[in-house]
């Protein structure tokens, strides 16, 4: 038995993978997670939890957001340092995020054996600091850049790290019936992301129903934020009204809801996914073989969102629409299309069987353990 601590926290792309690591590794090791406040809400259910305060430093700017940065993480270092101390770690692992930086800074003080993972195709600004550093950087995707030459010898592809419930989705066979026919609605789950998606609950909605005028039939399960509920709700029902028929008629129902841990349920329901491009979205969709437009969150860090859905779209398991003026045509498009030919469903789903090997999780614990 090892002790392990994993360090996580920001989004859920950096959480959700070590929830899944977390999961395995406690039956046979002991584990400690390490994260921020922001993850609490995402680590309800782990046992060893500890938080400390963290704060990036490019967040905003200014001389007195970058000073008390320094101050924040000088009090966590200080934290870290007892933390580990008292722990004692065999192996210390890092998902990026900046509470990652403090407790690698102590761990590599005390000279205690650290790995990376870096879930997206365009390693983050922690990993790149600590990369050299490291004994191993564990890759989600199989090219990982900007990653110097002269370092090539510390990356190892492991996979994805995916939650149990998403894996299951595949095994249990809940994906899309390849034998549905035209007239059931087309199953559309819009997802957000951890960081959710304003303006899928702004420019989507209109079209969803103009689709409904040309015979395509939907059932919507979409993520909106907190204070979009009453609006899209509304919306949708003011223009069924307006139509004077009923929802059944029309081919058109819905359902709203905010940011959840648990979203299999929708998963498993959805014949077609609208998301943005989060490492953890992605591979937990694709791990459940379900066809996803992805749309790239377009401020995202190093653009890594759009490098991360470009993967699965160059193996043609997507469709790649970025965040701009035609965002919502391309999609209604895509979605009339699929309605009318399920077959391009199938297609996605046949490449997306094609992207699995092995088992990312065993992979990652034998790297950790040896």
């Amino acid at each position: 038995m090892k002790k392990i601590i994993l360090c996580t926290g920001g989004t859920g792309g950096h959480i959700f993978p070590m929830i899944a690591l977390y999961e395995e590794l406690k039956e046979n090791h002991k584990v400690k997670i390490i994260t921020d406040n922001r993850a609490i809400k995402y680590l309800d259910q782990i046992d060893d939890l500890t938080i400390i305060p963290a704060e990036s430093p490019y967040r905003k700017k200014g001389i007195i957001h970058l000073i008390k940065s320094i101050f924040i993480i000088f009090i966590s270092m200080i934290k870290s340092f007892f933390i580990i101390a008292f722990f004692r770690p065999n192996v210390v692992v890092g998902s990026g995020g900046y509470v990652s930086f403090p407790v690698l800074m102590i761990a590599r003080f005390l000279k205690i054996r650290f790995f990376l993972y870096e879930t997206n195709s365009v390693l983050g600004r922690v990993n790149q600091l600590f990369l050299p550093h490291c004994y191993k950087l564990l890759t989600g995707y199989e090219l990982v850049s900007p990653f110097p030459d002269t370092l090539k010898d510390k990356m190892i592809h492991v996979g994805q790290l995916v939650r149990s419930q998403f894996i299951k989705i595949n095994e249990e066979g809940l994906f899309y019936r390849k034998t549905s026919k035209q007239e059931e609605p087309l199953n559309v789950l819009i997802l957000g992301g951890s960081q959710g998606a304003k303006v899928f609950g702004e420019k989507l909605p209109e079209k969803f129903l103009l689709l409904t005028k040309k015979n395509v039939k939907l059932s919507l399960s979409q993520q909106v934020q907190e204070n979009q509920i009453k609006e899209v709700g509304s919306y949708y029902e003011n223009n069924i009204k307006a139509s004077q028929i009923n929802e059944k008629n029309i081919g058109f129902n819905f359902m709203l809801f905010t940011f959840s841990n648990q979203i299999e349920d929708f998963v498993k329901k959805a014949d077609i996914v609208i998301c943005r491009s989060g490492s953890s979205t992605l591979s937990e969709l694709a791990s459940a073989n379900k066809p996803f437009i992805a749309v790239p969150l377009k401020n995202s860090l190093d653009n890594h969102q759009y490098h991360n859905a470009k993967y699965y779209a160059d193996q043609d398991c997507c469709w790649l629409v970025e965040d701009d003026q035609e965002m919502s045509f391309k999609i209604e498009r895509i979605l009339e299309n699929v309605y009318r030919t399920r077959i391009l469903l199938n297609h996605k789903i046949e490449n997306l069987i094609k992207l699995k090997r092995g088992n990312p999780i065993d992979n990652f614990i034998n790297q950790i353990t040896k």
